[in-house]
């Protein structure tokens, strides 16, 4: 069984590529603005404790279920 810590980096990543791959819905221009800021965010984040790594991942999952429902209703 992998460990805490392991499953943790796996829901990052796996929630960073996710926003990544939403954003390729996005115009060109949005996209580059968004990607970058992802990336700036998720790099701030790097070494938070626990309880803040917790609250971050809340929030951004928050934030990309709410774009995923703004997509499925707009095309």
């Amino acid at each position: 069984m992998p460990s805490p810590a392991a499953l943790h980096v796996s829901r990052v990543r796996a929630l960073y590529r996710r926003i990544l791959l939403l954003h390729r819905a996005l115009p060109v221009a949005l996209k580059a603005l968004g990607d970058e800021y992802v990336k700036e965010e998720f790099r701030r984040h790097r070494s938070v404790g626990p309880a803040d790594a917790q609250r971050f991942l809340r929030e951004w999952e928050a934030s990309l279920d709410k774009c995923n429902l703004f997509i499925i209703i707009l095309y």
